[in-house]
């Protein structure tokens, strides 16, 4: 985590702090957005319902899959299992909606289900993600061993970046299904977030470990091969071990366009700069579909390419024009080019679409906060306060020193030291901080 002494000038935290989102609310090697989509190759688990079509980070994704309903004989037996379901991990998020697990409702318990899954899938496409989350937790209490509904849960976090909450529902989902390669991927993927506040190469070293089992279980799985090299180039591993993995992914998927993205940053930082531009050429030709357009234009943004993402994320969003991740990516492509009116409004949207969504009101807040708006960059800041995790929290007391440093600087001691309070509340180890507010608060 990235510490500022009183000594940092206004100007300084104000860069690193719009800097600071390009790494830490996605792979800063060019994360995907949109995780979990539905790959090309269909995993089966044996069960006695039908495999449950699920989603992986893939090339050719649609933004959501409808799992199939059970059959009548499914639903028979089922049914008599799960008279009185009982919960086999908490996968509800502080400050969720709670649900009364085992409490019948009236009418068929399994059709309640699958209307309970339906809802959710028709919300998540509507970008509707309160009343999403509500159905999905609604199902996955009426039947605690289904999937369906922790992937669902895990699939609309991920949309939002709530990477924390993904990661719950993705273990959750390992434990039901311990053999399926997608739910390992899956959780590699989370684990390549760069969450404050955690270990981060814990986390990398955890996602590597996913991924290679995925591939112990689906040794042609492109999406795992791709995975795994970037868990292994966030660990600073940059070999031909790695560009193996990607070549490998490519070898088996031909127009995998993530991958394709991959493998230019890679060569790019290999010193390979052709080979690199024809990557990433490949990716963009590949990037067909809303989330892989989404997933290469992250790619691009980790490597500074912010106008080649804009116009990525501006093909997305004219398919889907309520996509959070596209709106909040290509927010952040226009503030870097100084487009401040245009980014306001495609992240107001974002927020907007997403409420839960902590990224939007800090970038909105780093916006406001560059225009020399800091009551505005304050109240979204507030807004973030809401919804911050315990690991964001440091991160988000940066946010605030900066708005209180730019009261400082306007002569404003009062609202300085209002703001500076708030940031010593998030982060109270920090003397700094601290020495601040009894500069402020002394008259």
């Amino acid at each position: 985590m990235v510490r500022l002494s009183g000594k940092y000038s206004f100007g300084l935290v104000l860069i690193v702090l719009f800097l600071l989102p390009s790494f830490i609310y996605g792979q800063d090697l060019g994360s995907s957005t949109e995780v979990l989509k539905k790959s090309g190759k269909q995993t089966s688990v044996k069960r006695k319902t039908p495999p449950r079509k699920r989603t992986t980070p893939s090339k050719n994704a649609r933004r959501t899959t409808s799992p199939k309903k059970e059959s009548t004989a499914d639903k028979t037996t089922a049914e008599t299992e799960q008279k009185k379901p009982e919960k086999i991990i908490d996968i509800k998020p502080a400050n969720q909606i709670v649900i009364n697990v085992g409490e019948k409702t009236s009418g068929d318990f399994n059709e309640f289900f699958e209307k309970s899954i339906e809802e959710g899938n028709n919300f998540r496409n509507e970008r509707n993600y309160t009343e999403a989350e509500v159905s999905y937790l609604r199902a996955q209490s009426l039947k605690t061993d289904d999937s369906r509904a922790i992937y669902g849960l895990g699939n609309l976090y991920s949309d939002q970046g709530r990477w924390e909450e993904a990661e719950k529902a993705y273990r959750a989902a390992i434990l039901l299904e311990p053999d399926s390669p997608d739910a390992y991927i899956a959780l590699s993927f989370v684990l390549t977030q760069p969450i404050a506040g955690t270990s981060l190469l814990e986390r990398y070293n955890e996602a590597e470990k996913f991924s290679r089992r995925a591939i112990e279980l689906d040794p042609k799985n492109a999406i795992a091969h791709d995975q795994l090299g970037v868990s292994l180039e966030l660990q600073g591993n940059v070999s031909e071990e790695t560009r193996g993995y990607y070549e490998k992914a490519v070898k088996l998927d031909p127009t995998f366009a993530l991958a394709f993205a991959h493998l230019g940053r890679l060569l790019r930082k290999k010193g390979l700069t052709a080979e690199s531009s024809m990557a990433y050429v490949n990716s963009i030709q590949y990037a067909v579909d809303v989330p892989t357009m989404i997933l290469v234009a992250d790619v691009m943004q980790s490597q500074q390419k912010y106008l080649e993402s804009e116009q990525l994320l501006r093909r997305a969003l004219r398919e889907d024009p309520k996509h959070p991740t596209a709106l909040y990516l290509l927010g952040r492509a226009l503030t870097t080019r100084g487009s401040f009116d245009e980014a306001e409004a495609v992240l107001k949207k974002s927020a907007e679409v997403s409420p839960k969504s902590f990224v939007s009101y800090t970038l909105l807040g780093s916006l406001f906060l560059r225009r020399g708006k800091f009551d505005e960059a304050e109240n979204y800041l507030e807004e973030a306060l809401k919804v911050v995790s315990p690991n964001e929290q440091k991160r988000l007391a940066l946010d605030f020193e900066a708005v209180g440093d730019g009261f400082m600087e306007a002569g404003k001691k009062r609202d300085a030291a209002r703001v500076y309070q708030k940031a010593v509340a998030l982060d109270e180890k920090r003397t700094d901080l601290v020495g601040k507010l009894n500069k402020a608060q002394t008259n």
